[in-house]
């Protein structure tokens, strides 16, 4: 988020949302990486104040508050209308599985050996998405 080089110009209140979505029984999954992220960082990342919330897919499309996404496990179709609801908002979409990336997802974070951060190229362009120099040092572009 610290990265997003639009998303002060994004955001009408200074603290921003980062979703953690899901899809039908994994609310206490998004519910407790939400809490893990709030408990962790304490509402800061680098200078930005932001909060993490557990939503359902059907809640995240109508509102406009959202600054990042992160999926939860979910079917296809879903993270294709969430990837898709992502680049038309140009709001950065992300999942820890890096098949998501396939179907239009931003970016995967990537626990192997180390942490990877892999970002979809295709979709970088599509969504206009403005990020810091220093996010792309430390990526892997995937077309």
């Amino acid at each position: 988020m610290a990265l997003d080089t639009r998303l002060v110009s994004k955001e009408s209140s200074n603290k921003s949302i980062l979703a953690i979505v899901y899809e039908g029984n994994r609310k206490n999954i998004a519910r407790t990486i939400a809490d893990e992220i709030n408990q962790q960082h304490n509402g800061k990342v680098a200078n930005m104040n932001f909060t993490t919330i557990a939503i359902p897919l059907e809640e995240l499309v109508l509102r406009r508050d959202i600054s990042f996404v992160y999926l939860t496990q979910m079917s296809t179709s879903s993270v294709r209308k969430i990837a898709q609801w992502g680049i038309e908002n140009t709001i950065p979409t992300f999942s820890y599985n890096t098949s998501d990336l396939e179907e239009g997802v931003l970016g995967s974070i990537a626990i192997e050996r180390s942490t990877i951060i892999y970002i979809n190229k295709t979709t970088l362009k599509k969504g206009n998405f403005r990020f810091n120099d220093t996010l792309f040092q430390i990526v892997r572009l995937l077309e």
